[in-house]
């Protein structure tokens, strides 16, 4: 390259980050909170402190009506959905795990058997974005800079940080099943970089559960909750009950007769799983220099611990509650962090959910109770089976019934029969055939829910909606999402940091409108498959 050339590349780079620099932050960081309902952020107020959450509501753009517009609520569609600016119908990201009809097995939204594990003695790291059918917020940034902003996604789960981060981030890390290190695939690297290998060898995992898990505050404080050792929890395995303190490290090595929780399990339900998430974002922001140049970078960080202890003891646990008062101190410190290093006023922060969760049915009795999801599909099967001598069913996966192709079988009267075998199961309030929204009888924003989250090419042929607080999940404890319904799709909704105007917006916001929003303010092409609208946060 002849000096003129060079002079050339400089100018239009140092021009390139001027521009930048005039219009947009540093730093974007998205906070994804796992299963965490809207109300958490009142139903604790009188115990938060005032430099989390609190700050958050006070000095940003807050959405009190924020909602998914589709179901099923599940975390992999969530954190889809938050990047991409879209839903299932767009990104391809259904469930969780699905059906396929081509594999002609389940697949996981982030399985990618092409990929390897990156990480020493990984054994969690084949998985990709390979599922995703549309760009990120992410990907849409490296691709504005030509790939010269610092990207990355981090969470417990690898779909946690692996769909956010989409097909161009620089990284995206996980926590490995195995070894509780941080890892990657070759999606994305060939090798860890020098830092990562740094932060694992610390082994902080360990000594989270050698610490244990005692309450924050004296158990008097927690009248917000029902009692600790609640009949509406799930203990974990091989303990008598669900009451602190926790053990975490003796819970983790117990069996009997070879049962028990794995170290991972035990972590991530602990408040401990989302101090692990600071500290690596922490660290990398240190190492990877992340907001001190004039081109915008960002992050994706998800909070699952949430997520796995509300799955265990529900949302009027005590558990939950100490969980969120932890990770509101968490936040306040990460928030001092960030401004410390970045500035605040240089960073634009969102935190949202990735879905909601219902209340335990068996703690509201009426009306509320438990589907047979098992019982339901293995009967279903046998009853048609005997009435039309074949199975005319492929599979049953989260609710919905996939059909195969019996040239001897008349499908309008399968249709019959499957609506006359589902209405007598308990809970079951209708039978929606998936692509005719005609047979769907609900309010027209729960039909439209549903409508959103079709893909014709990867749904099955029938959903069994069921009544509202009617979940498929274990009756001895706990709770789920996935429903169509507010306690699901209603989640936070905030903006905070770089010229955010603090607002209360009562107006109804879909979490499709936060990639948009972002787009904006990085000034990049919005994502490929976008149907969101940016938001005035300004």
């Amino acid at each position: 390259m002849s000096i003129k050339e060079l002079t050339f590349f400089f100018a239009f780079f140092l021009l390139f980050q001027a521009v930048y620099s005039q219009e947009t932050p540093r730093l974007v960081i998205g906070i994804t909170v796992d299963q965490m309902r809207y109300d958490y952020l009142y139903k604790y107020w009188n115990d938060l402190g005032e430099g989390g959450f609190k700050r958050l509501l006070g000095q940003g753009f807050v959405a009190h009506n924020g909602h998914f517009n589709y179901a099923p609520t599940y975390t992999g569609p969530g954190h889809a959905s938050i990047y991409t600016g879209t839903g299932p119908a767009h990104h391809g990201i259904i469930g969780n795990e699905w059906y396929s009809r081509k594999e002609k097995r389940k697949v996981y939204c982030v399985e990618d058997e092409s990929v390897r594990s990156v990480g020493e003695g990984a054994t969690s790291g084949q998985a990709s974005p390979k599922w995703l059918t549309a760009t990120t917020v992410i990907d849409q940034l490296e691709l504005g800079t030509n790939d010269q902003a610092k990207t990355m996604g981090v969470s417990i789960k690898d779909r946690g940080a692996i769909l956010p981060a989409g097909h161009h981030a620089d990284a995206a890390y996980w926590v490995d099943k195995a070894t509780l290190r941080f890892i990657s695939s070759s999606a994305y690297l060939d090798s860890l970089p020098d830092w990562v290998k740094a932060f694992n060898s610390m082994e902080l995992p360990q000594q989270y559960l050698a610490a244990g898990w005692q309450l924050r505050n004296s158990i008097e404080m927690y009248n917000e909750s029902q009692p600790d050792s609640s009949q509406f929890e799930l203990p974990f395995r091989n303990t008598d009950a669900a009451v602190f303190p926790y053990d975490l490290k003796k819970i983790s090595e117990t069996r009997a007769f070879g049962v028990g929780e794995t170290a991972y399990d035990v972590l991530a339900t602990s408040p401990q799983g989302n101090e692990l998430v600071v500290r690596f974002v922490e660290a990398a922001i240190e190492a990877e220099g992340f907001g001190q140049d004039n081109i915008p970078d960002m992050i994706a960080m998800s909070f699952s611990s949430t997520d796995y202890a509300g799955h265990r003891f529900g949302p009027h646990s005590v558990e939950v509650q100490d969980m969120y008062l932890r990770l509101d101190s968490l936040l306040s410190e990460f928030l001092s962090y960030v401004d410390s290093v970045v500035g605040l006023e240089q960073t634009l922060v969102f935190l949202t959910a990735d879905h909601g969760a219902a209340d335990v049915p068996a703690y509201v009795k009426e009306p509320a109770g438990y589907f047979k999801g098992k019982t339901f599909g293995g009967g279903l099967r046998s009853y048609l089976t005997h009435k039309f001598g074949v199975d005319p069913i492929e599979s049953v996966s989260n609710q919905q019934i996939y059909l195969t192709q019996v040239d001897s079988v008349d499908y309008e009267k399968v249709e019959y029969e499957i609506r006359r075998f589902a209405m007598r199961f308990s809970g079951v309030m209708n039978v929606v055939k998936l692509g005719d929204w005609s047979t769907c009888s609900s309010r027209e924003e729960v039909c439209t829910r549903l409508r959103n989250g079709y893909h014709p090419q990867l749904s099955g042929d029938f959903y069994i909606q069921l009544y509202p607080g009617w979940i498929d999940y274990n009756p001895n404890g706990g709770t789920t999402h996935g429903s169509p319904y507010a306690y699901d799709t209603h989640v936070p909704i905030i903006f905070f940091g770089w010229k955010v105007a603090p607002q209360q917006n009562y107006e109804r916001i879909y979490i499709e409108d936060i990639a948009p929003t972002i787009s904006d303010a990085l000034r990049i092409s919005l994502p490929s498959g976008c149907t969101g609208r940016a938001l005035d946060i300004y």
